[in-house]
């Protein structure tokens, strides 16, 4: 915005001549207009600090998923997602730190271009597409039906509520549109691409990886759908090596830090240890990772009660790895796409292989992800209880139940790999049965103020805003 500066002089000056120095008038601390490149990056970072934070006023994935327990005040292992509006803080930051930044740095490339222009635009305006899929996928899986075709128009303050499967056709559609739309040019530059430095290759194969998660999401829902998708994503380059894993590069100095290093270690703080669900698992099949995990406790990795008050002194402290300030924020990995592709070969679609060999890729890049050695994962392998071809159960409770351990990082991934394979087995908090655990989130509470009326149209097309309402795609 322009301050304008007029004294009695200037008055005077101004009468005298036609002459003006128009850049008395710009306020060089605030400019009029921010670049797109600066909103694109803001908008980035936020969501990567969302989904990377263990902030229980934002971020409880890592407790639903019982990858963690907590000390002090166990409420959120306890399901209460009202004491601290947990839902609205998620949707907002989605909504006004995300989107609404994604949507302003289209904006204002496609002006810039106007002026000047920029031979990147296209592959630019296809990541920021790409981001915005990633961003409303996460809305509804979360919530459920949310706006959508209404969404970010100021003019709107009560916007309709769009249903889930309606989301997912243009959400997909737009995923296509940008896969293709990536010419394996440029892209943002230097800093302002803190997760690919510009590389549309990378952009591209973790387009192609978001479209295979989102197939799978419709596998049980729409398998003909699902598998076409699939098949689809898997024809293009994916993310199959931990180089390319989808991930924000953190900076070893505040403010840039990982998030997870301000709740446990800049906070002083030490609320969480390792959950008991998850660790008896893993003290279960030895697996390599509790040392990356956790800590010990005389000698012995120990489990904390889930969804009870846990002594700190008496569980698994969260590992010194996670502690790092500068620890990568990954949100997609070629663990996860190699799980992906296992269960879609498991399901018959034609994706290049076997869900065993798959299922083997998966639970070694998790292993290297994390420092182990390609010995250690082939040992691992070959235990009975791990092998593809003797551990217990059907191919949804072998791969979900390695797709979880390796999940251990990405906490909403993990919560939904439960919600979408039903495994592996969880805990109920003392109290409470498995049927209490939730498979989504309260709307926030300021739609019932701001937008009522859509938002009871929404309750009732989901089947009632509860924590057990299902979203549309967990049928099973």
């Amino acid at each position: 915005m322009k301050k304008y500066i007029l004294t009695t002089i200037g008055a005077l000056a101004l009468m005298a001549s036609c002459t003006v120095d128009e850049s008395l008038n710009v306020d060089t601390k605030n400019p009029s207009a921010v670049p797109g490149s600066a909103l694109f990056t803001n908008g980035t970072r936020n969501m990567f600090d969302l989904l990377n934070s263990s902030s229980v006023n934002n971020n409880v994935f890592r407790l639903y998923a019982q990858y963690w327990a907590q000390t002090t005040y166990p409420d959120e292992s306890q399901y209460n997602q009202t004491g601290r509006n947990i839902g609205g803080s998620i949707w907002n930051t989605l909504y006004r730190d995300v989107l609404q930044d994604l949507k302003g740095a289209r904006e204002n490339l496609i002006a810039d271009d106007q002026v000047i222009p920029d031979p990147n635009l296209e592959n630019k305006l296809a990541i920021i597409n790409f981001m915005e899929v990633y961003a409303y996928h996460i809305l509804v899986d979360t919530f459920g039906d949310v706006p959508y075709a209404e969404a970010l128009d100021p003019a709107n303050t009560t916007p309709a509520y769009d249903s889930g499967p309606a989301i997912y056709d243009q959400l997909l559609a737009n995923l296509d549109e940008a896969i293709a739309n990536m010419d394996g040019g440029s892209g943002f530059e230097g800093s302002q691409d803190p997760i690919y430095d510009g590389n549309v290759a990378l952009w591209k194969k973790a387009a192609n990886s978001l479209k295979l998660r989102l197939a799978m999401r419709l596998a049980d829902v729409e398998p003909a759908v699902s598998q076409q998708l699939a098949e689809s994503a898997a024809a293009g380059e994916l993310i199959l090596d931990n180089s390319e894993n989808f991930g924000i590069k953190y900076l070893a100095s505040a403010p840039n830090t990982n998030p997870l290093w301000v709740s446990l270690v800049q906070s002083g703080r030490n609320d969480f240890v390792g959950a008991d669900t998850f660790i008896d698992r893993l003290n279960t099949l030895d697996d390599p990772r509790r040392q990356y995990y956790f800590e010990t406790i005389d000698g012995e990795y120990v489990g904390g009660e889930y969804g009870s008050a846990n002594s700190p002194a008496s569980a698994s402290s969260i590992g010194d790895l996670l502690k790092q300030p500068d620890l990568v924020g990954n949100i997609m990995t070629a663990a996860e796409v190699n799980f992906l592709l296992a269960e879609a070969a498991a399901r018959g679609y034609a994706v290049g292989g076997t869900a065993e060999e798959f299922y083997n890729a998966g639970v070694t890049a998790s292993i290297l992800e994390w420092g182990g050695t390609q010995a250690e994962a082939d040992a691992y392998l070959l235990q009975p209880e791990v092998a593809y071809a003797t551990a217990s159960g059907d191919f949804e409770e072998k791969i979900g139940t390695q797709k979880w351990i390796a999940m251990f990082n990405i906490g909403y991934e993990g919560w939904t790999t439960w919600r979408l394979l039903d495994e592996p087995a969880l805990n109920a908090p003392e109290g409470q049965t498995v049927a209490d655990i939730p498979t989504r989130f309260l709307y926030p509470l300021s739609e019932a103020t701001l937008n009522g009326e859509e938002l009871n149209k929404a309750q009732s097309a989901i089947g009632g805003d509860e924590k057990t309402t299902k979203i549309f795609w967990d049928v099973d």
